[in-house]
């Protein structure tokens, strides 16, 4: 066998040695003869080969019970119950050398090694011949399976977390839209994205409304007392949101120990923060930078991936516009309420004066009467003419302040209407009496075109003869003498409408609108006063409102105009 002259080869006998020489040092397997210590005895050629190593290399105090790398590997024990003779038959074990100790070029080596115990005559182990199967190129084979594995079971989870959080980002997103508050937007961050992240800690701050410092307005994880004292943080102050916030970029910090690198002053918030990494992320609306967004993990993360960083980028732009919604909503829940209160306040005005002009009016009245009556004493005819002219003057200022009340009413909600069926042909017929003297005054021609006396509407009696007296009164006005007025009624299955047709000046197309609105008269001028407040129209389309239907005007300028006052048909 090959091996140093100080080292006995066992003795086998003559043709036996012979024979177990050739096998030996012809194997094509890596052997190596070791004595009853572990020693060295001999390799062969094939051992050579594998490893680079020759038997002078191996160091003479080197035995392969103390061996460092096979220590290692752990499979000493398995060489020890080799040399007491029990690892006859037993499975070969599998194993990676690393060449280095041989010859420093650092190759690893995959092996499947066999262990032979060799007895004496009386049942000793003298020897053991360790041969090692050379199979590095199946387990790197099935290393880069096994990798492919790895790598296939990580892109799947991967795969499966970016799902869950599409999926999580998809339902906070409906959520976020329907939110009217910025707490709102924390309570949806909380349900929706906190569990696809696995953070435990996270907190929401908007800037105030001086931008001087951040306010913290949703948070989970935190104790009451924390959340109290950093309720509302100074802007230039050293910390991850406000940072965030005045860099305009997010940070990420994977561990405890990088937190405190960056912000050793907030040493004592560990334990409520957690030991782990954090994140924060600033808020964009529409007019820039207007809050932040902080995530706190229990443990360290070894890198944030690409996936974390795009789904909290996400996470940061969904959040920003839902705040900017929020900030919109309120903005006009306020403008709202502000108007509503003012528009209150105006009608509250408007009643009372109406209400204290009404009382001295009704006593001018009175006293007229008294005096009409001769209770003071005779009056000729030209007192009595002038007692006319103060009447009609009080009776016009009464009905002025009337509809200066009317339109009180509606403005505030208050006004009451009936809701009964109103026979349309009756109730039409009665506005004759009420503006001919108007129309013999004028010199125009009106004309009642009568419908089925059996149709009904639905609505209050009283208001659409106020709607349809405002209406043939403003015709009236608005017509030139010898010019025509019509007043009719149609109907279908579901609606009433009524119609005023004029052959006057017209509205401009750029008016039709602006008629309905209180306090305004076409064509109303110092050179061109018109009597009344310009109240009849805003007050007849919110009465037609009230009974559940509309007033309409469509005009050609210098032919004429119709309105249409439509309501429900009563069946």
């Amino acid at each position: 066998m090959t091996g140093r002259p100080d080292r006995a080869a066992p003795s086998l006998g003559s043709s036996a040695t012979d024979l177990a020489q050739a096998l030996f040092d012809q194997s094509p397997f890596s052997s190596v003869l070791y004595d009853a210590s572990g020693r060295v005895i001999a390799l062969n050629a094939a051992f050579t080969e594998l490893w680079g190593a020759r038997l002078e290399d191996v160091p003479p105090d080197y035995t392969v019970l103390a061996d460092p790398q096979l220590e290692k590997q752990g499979i000493i024990p398995a060489i020890r119950r080799a040399f007491a003779g029990e690892a006859v038959n037993t499975p070969p074990v599998r194993y990676a050398m690393s060449e280095a100790a041989a010859t420093g070029k650092g190759r690893t080596v995959w092996t499947e090694a066999h262990f032979h115990p060799i007895r004496d005559a009386d049942g000793r182990v003298t020897h053991v011949v360790l041969t090692h199967i050379d199979i590095t190129a199946r387990m790197t084979a099935e290393l880069a399976l096994r990798d492919a594995v790895d790598a296939e079971r990580a892109a799947r989870e991967v795969a499966e977390r970016t799902v869950g959080r599409l999926a999580a980002l998809q339902r906070g997103t409906g959520e976020l839209s329907g939110a009217l508050t910025p707490a709102d937007v924390a309570e949806v961050i909380i349900r929706a994205a906190l569990p696809s992240l696995g953070a435990t800690r996270f907190a929401l701050a908007i800037l105030d409304t001086g931008r001087n410092a951040l306010e913290i307005v949703g948070a989970a994880g935190y104790s009451p007392a924390l959340l109290e004292r950093y309720r509302l943080i100074p802007i230039e102050t050293e910390f991850p949101l406000c940072d965030a916030v005045r860099d305009g970029a997010p940070i990420f910090l994977s561990s405890a120990a990088a937190r405190a690198e960056r912000y050793p002053q907030l040493a004592d918030l560990r334990g409520e923060n957690g030991s782990g990494s954090m994140a924060a992320l600033p808020l964009r609306g529409n007019g820039g930078i207007i809050g932040a967004l902080g995530f706190n993990w229990s443990e360290d993360r070894a890198v944030f991936s690409l996936e974390d960083i795009a789904f909290l980028d996400v996470l940061a732009q969904q959040c920003g516009q839902a705040l900017e919604r929020a900030r919109l909503y309120e903005e006009e829940r306020r403008a709202r309420a502000e108007a509503e209160a003012a528009n209150r306040a105006k009608g509250d005005f408007l009643a009372a004066m109406s209400h204290e002009l009404r009382t001295p009016l009704n006593g001018i009245g009175g006293y007229v009467d008294l005096l009409d009556m001769g209770l003071r004493g005779p009056i000729n005819e030209a007192q009595r003419a002038d007692l006319d002219r103060i009447r009609r003057n009080q009776q016009h200022l009464l009905l002025l302040i009337e509809d200066v009340l009317s339109f009180a009413r509606v403005e505030a909600g208050h006004l009451e209407v009936e809701d009964g069926p109103v026979a349309v042909d009756e109730t039409l017929r009665s506005l004759d009496s009420m503006i001919l003297p108007q129309v013999a005054l004028k010199r125009v021609r009106f004309r009642y075109e009568p419908c089925d006396p059996a149709l009904r509407a639905r609505g209050d009696r009283d208001r659409v003869v106020q709607i349809g007296a405002n209406l043939l009164t403003n015709a009236i006005k608005a017509t030139p003498a010898g010019g025509n007025i019509l007043l009719s009624a149609t109907a279908d299955d579901e609606h009433v409408r009524i119609r005023v047709v004029d052959t006057g000046v017209g509205i401009p197309a750029d008016k039709l609108d602006a008629i309905f609105s209180p306090f305004t008269q076409l064509g109303r001028s110092l050179n061109n006063p018109r009597a009344g407040a310009g109240l009849g129209l805003s007050i007849s389309r919110g009465l037609a409102s009230a009974m559940g239907g509309s007033l309409t005007v469509e005009s050609t300028e210098g032919r004429g105009s119709t309105f249409t006052l439509t309501l429900r048909r009563d069946r």
